[in-house]
């Protein structure tokens, strides 16, 4: 958990986030740690569509958006945080987060992660987001996450069905479970579905991406209880949610 700084809200700030204020367990105590905690996202598609400007509108104070992809047309139809086609979309999404909360630092990097970069700006965040949208970019971040004992939101959306999970806090039995956990391999390309194959609803991607979103407030405000040890599953088709145990599989 962040610590609470000791310089209070201003009045404008408070009228900014009286309904966060509101929340049962967030108080002032709980925007003031908001403030002063630090976010970084890897992807800014569709899932980062989603979570990037909740972060940014609930007040998490740091805010890095990591994507060296450009923004082409058949992203528009899930990737709501664009408006430009052929623009890098790190730029686009930070530059609309500046203009959505003026209380957020917006750190651009648009660039495609290394293990070794990723590690690297891992340990300048109090939590990582997953909003990558391949088997090979996830294991990746998990493992370097691992690696330097990073907080990871994880998130998968593709057709009609998604899933989120926090990795990284210790669990009831004190372990910090990652990926390998869930599945203890990555599997081969041709293995698993595709957005390129069957598709992806873009409301879908958006309700996953939120809930990554939710999830970090909770973390770094220090209330409720995060997704630890249980992976979240979303069946849009039928509008049921399900839950999943997660347990140290290695």
């Amino acid at each position: 958990m962040v610590a609470v700084p000791v310089t209070g809200l201003s009045a404008e700030q408070r009228e900014r986030y009286v309904r966060n204020l509101d929340i049962v367990g967030m108080g002032e105590a709980g925007q003031l740690r908001l403030l002063a905690s630090s976010v970084l996202v890897i992807g800014a598609g569709g899932l980062g569509s989603a979570a990037l400007p909740y972060l940014a509108a609930a007040g998490v104070g740091r805010i890095g958006v990591v994507d060296g992809d450009a923004v082409e047309l058949k992203n528009m139809q899930r990737q709501v945080l664009h408006t430009d086609i052929g623009r890098n979309k790190a730029e686009s999404g930070g530059e609309r987060l500046r203009a959505l909360n003026p209380d957020v630092a917006v750190e651009v990097f648009p660039e495609y992660l290394t293990p070794e970069r990723a590690r690297e700006l891992f340990a300048g965040y109090d939590l990582v987001l997953d909003c990558t949208d391949t088997f090979g970019a996830k294991f990746m971040l998990s493992d370097a996450a691992e690696a330097v004992g990073a907080r990871l939101v994880w998130a998968s959306a593709v057709g009609m069905q998604g899933q989120c999970s926090v990795f990284g806090v210790p669990d009831a039995d004190g372990n910090r479970l990652y990926l390998r956990d869930l599945i203890p391999d990555e599997p081969a390309d041709g293995h698993y579905p595709k957005a390129t194959d069957i598709g992806v609803l873009g409301a879908m991607v958006g309700q996953v991406g939120a809930l990554e979103a939710v999830e970090a407030i909770k973390l770094l405000a220090g209330f409720g209880t995060p997704l630890v040890g249980r992976v979240a599953v979303l069946d849009a088709r039928t509008s049921r949610w399900s839950e999943l145990p997660l347990r140290r599989a290695r």
